[in-house]
């Protein structure tokens, strides 16, 4: 196109168009031959770059040089991502067939090995760290404090740290969804707000005018439970109230399972409840009777509920059982926190005892206990397993307590309030802290895992994006009878209860049949028959007599087989003989 600009009388430019076709067809409508497309294939053609046709060459040279070699993997890589590849023996198959299958598969799973191992290499986010100056050699990191954080780490992150002042409504508890992006606070005296802490977007602001015991997110940012005076509410990312859970009742503390759809609360009257919230149905209730449940946690590995009580026990449940899974002493006084990392394998326990513990899940044995300043409450772990501990109106964030290798705290920071809540948000290197005076961001250089998996959780998921996620959870979801403490136990066969069982069930083929009783019931309608009654009662009893036989005929197939039948002879017809 081509600009023709002509001058108007009055000095103002009228600008015009002049459109030409440059198109080789002839037009819209008009079809072209086949050497006519083949014709002006070959004038586009010929503007092709030379670095095109270099780089097509190259790249059909690749092709021609045939399969690249296996990546090399370490044993420790081996180790990391291996799901069992290794343990396949294709030529343990019968059949060529299921042999050359078995090896497929074991292929399959190598090369995905080898595909995660070499996306590792493609981590190349570091996690941070706070060094103190070199000119200062007494300089210690809790002395480091926030503000020289902020001043010395680039824009986007000094943004993460602020403060909520709302000294009115506290002591707060706080809440980070999954992807933790949404932040929930509610505080003791009714005020309730969401908000996107990182683009300061406010969802929702307002006073339930009820205490606030405690909240917590559902699957989503969209759906918000709250722990209130007399039940749990659950309320839209809009304020609105969605439902009311009558059945939980009185309830200090919540958590939300999210593989289960299970939202688990801990009663002030000792009750634990779990409600599936996906059919708005409650799974089961029952009293702990170990006194008030107001320290509780779960463990994101296997979704088993952990809590606290006031004899320095610590107690494991789950919805499948009215009894404790595990019941550990932890303290010599009353635990008053406990905090689980995202792998399960360790847990962290505080009580008045000034104690801070780190305990092995897996063998329920103490790694490590360290001595901590007076009034220590609550305890939280991060992604780097980097634990935070509430010391009165300060927090402090130890490094390496689970190797035993911290001596000192790593940051130390003052809120101005009494610490009622703790929570590392995912990805982040941040620690969102709930006290008396409202809330606070702390900066905590290395706490989150750099490298974020957006398979697992997505902070920057768009709302087509949730909408697809929140579909599969639910298609994902798993049944709470699945809930155990090894979750490989689905996996496995119980052998001893199995043997059990076909022991039992043999013991009919040398039991005595029993002798029938039974008494048929008097009608009173109509006049009394001797043999009407004996007519019944010998049905009802040839009924049961042939239920046993049928059972006692299934376990005989069962251990001795069927028993080979011996051929018939034929029957001769009149007519055979004519053959």
């Amino acid at each position: 196109m081509a600009p023709i600009k002509k001058p108007k009388p009055d000095g103002v430019k009228k600008i015009s168009f002049n459109a030409t076709d440059v198109t080789p067809a002839r037009g819209v409508e008009e079809k072209m031959s086949w050497k006519e497309y083949k014709k002006m294939k070959e004038q586009v053609g010929i503007g092709m770059s030379n670095k095109l046709k270099k780089k097509k060459k190259l790249m059909a040279n690749e092709e021609d040089s045939g399969p690249k070699k296996p990546m090399k993997l370490t044993n420790a890589q081996k180790e990391r991502h291996d799901t069992g590849a290794g343990v396949i023996d294709p030529s343990s198959m019968r059949s060529k067939l299921q042999q050359e299958k078995m090896k497929m598969t074991k292929e399959k799973f190598e090369r995905r090995i080898e595909a995660t191992a070499k996306a590792e290499k493609r981590l190349v986010e570091n996690a941070g760290f706070v060094a103190p100056d070199d000119e200062e050699d007494n300089e210690l990191t809790y002395s480091v404090r926030q503000r020289d954080i902020v001043e010395a780490v680039d824009l986007a992150a000094a943004t993460k740290h602020f403060e909520l002042k709302l000294p009115r409504f506290g002591p707060y508890h706080i809440d980070y969804t999954d992807n933790g992006r949404h932040l929930v606070i509610g505080g003791r005296k009714g005020h309730l707000a969401a908000i996107d802490w990182q683009t300061k977007h406010l969802h929702f602001e307002q006073n339930v005018m009820e205490k606030v015991s405690d909240v917590k997110f559902l699957h989503t940012e969209n759906f918000i439970a709250v722990a209130q005076k007399n039940y749990t509410y659950v309320y839209d990312n809009l304020g609105t109230e969605l439902h009311c859970l009558k059945t939980m009742y009185d309830t200090a503390r919540l958590e939300f399972l999210p593989r289960h759809f299970l939202l688990v609360g801990g009663s002030r009257n000792s009750f634990l409840n779990y409600v599936d919230v996906s059919v708005g149905k409650q799974i089961t209730s029952f009293a702990t009777k170990c006194g008030t449940l107001d320290v509780m946690c779960q463990n994101p590995a296997n979704a088993i509920i952990h809590t606290g009580h006031t004899n320095g026990t610590v107690s494991l449940w789950s919805p499948n059982s009215k009894e404790p899974l595990v019941k550990i002493l932890a303290h010599l006084s009353a635990v008053k926190g406990i905090a689980v990392d995202d792998q399960g394998n360790y847990m962290a326990t505080t009580g008045l005892d000034r104690k801070c513990r780190i305990w092995d899940v897996r063998m329920f044995r103490q790694l490590h206990a360290y001595s901590l300043p007076f009034g220590v409450s609550n305890v939280a772990i991060s992604q780097k397993l980097d634990v935070a501990c509430a010391v009165g109106n300060h927090v402090q964030v130890f490094r390496g307590m689970h190797n035993g290798t911290c001596k000192e705290p790593y940051l130390v920071h003052n809120c101005g309030g009494v610490v009622t809540d703790l929570r590392f948000v995912p990805w982040e290197d941040v620690l969102g802290i709930g006290h008396a005076g409202g809330f606070t961001s702390m900066l905590v250089p290395g706490a989150g895992d750099p490298n974020v998996d957006t398979l697992r959780s997505n902070p920057y998921e768009t709302k087509s994006q949730r909408k697809e996620r929140e579909i599969k959870q639910l298609l994902d979801k798993l049944q709470p009878e699945l809930i155990s403490l090894d979750p490989e136990d689905i996996n496995k066969v119980n052998e001893g209860l199995l043997e059990v069982e076909e022991e039992e069930r043999k013991k009919i083929l040398y039991i005595r049949p029993m002798s029938v009783q039974y008494t048929p019931r008097h009608k009173m309608r109509s006049k009394k028959s001797g043999w009407k009654m004996e007519a019944r009662k010998n049905i009802v009893k040839d009924k049961i007599r042939m239920e046993r036989n049928m059972e006692k005929h299934a376990v005989e197939k069962e251990v001795f087989g069927e028993p080979e039948q011996a051929e018939q002879p034929k029957k001769k017809h009149i007519l055979d003989r004519l053959k």
